[in-house]
């Protein structure tokens, strides 16, 4: 059933154009900053936008303008683990672990440090549970965060189960282009 569901939702995210993920990115990217977690954020850590993804572009450009710190995952492959690295406007990304940018100057933090975590994902279900790729990388990171945890999707990724087991992470907040749902 799991395997099934991210196939399926991996494929209709590759079928979404480029103006679908910049409009509803748009939409996604005006409700998170409506939100008194992130006015109220000293740091905010952020995945970088692969694979029709929720875009963070944007998003990152933002949290620079409003003054914040931010962080970025470096996915570490042979633990299966995220480093936290800030990043500078002036750093540059290049490609790393899955194809995916990472900041071309490692600038290690603290995961303690993070007041808010934007969390990409494949589907989330209406109890704020996500389901990822299934290595488990977010699922480590976030079990010893005690901040926000916000996760970013199309409304389309939403659906009635993820089938959650044990060891998966609940957001705080989920975030698409028509909703916020809600933990507080």
């Amino acid at each position: 059933m799991k395997d099934e569901l991210r196939s399926a939702m991996k494929q209709k995210r590759r079928a979404l154009t480029k103006e679908e993920t910049e409009i509803c990115g748009a939409k996604i990217s005006d409700r998170l900053f409506c939100l008194p977690e992130i006015k109220n954020a000293d740091t905010v850590m952020t995945y970088v936008s692969a694979f029709n993804e929720v875009p963070t572009d944007g998003i990152i450009n933002t949290l620079f303008s409003m003054k914040k710190h931010i962080a970025v995952p470096v996915s570490n492959t042979d633990t299966e683990t995220i480093t936290v690295t800030y990043i500078n406007q002036s750093d540059g990304f290049s490609k790393g672990a899955y194809g995916i940018r990472e900041p071309k100057i490692i600038h290690k933090a603290s995961l303690s440090d993070i007041d808010v975590i934007l969390v990409p994902a494949l589907a989330f279900d209406l109890k704020l549970n996500r389901m990822g790729f299934g290595k488990g990388y977010y699922d480590k990171l976030l079990s010893d965060f005690c901040g926000v945890k916000i996760g970013l999707c199309y409304d389309f990724q939403i659906t009635d189960t993820v089938f959650p087991e044990a060891h998966d992470v609940p957001m705080n907040i989920i975030i698409t282009e028509k909703r916020i749902i809600n933990a507080f």
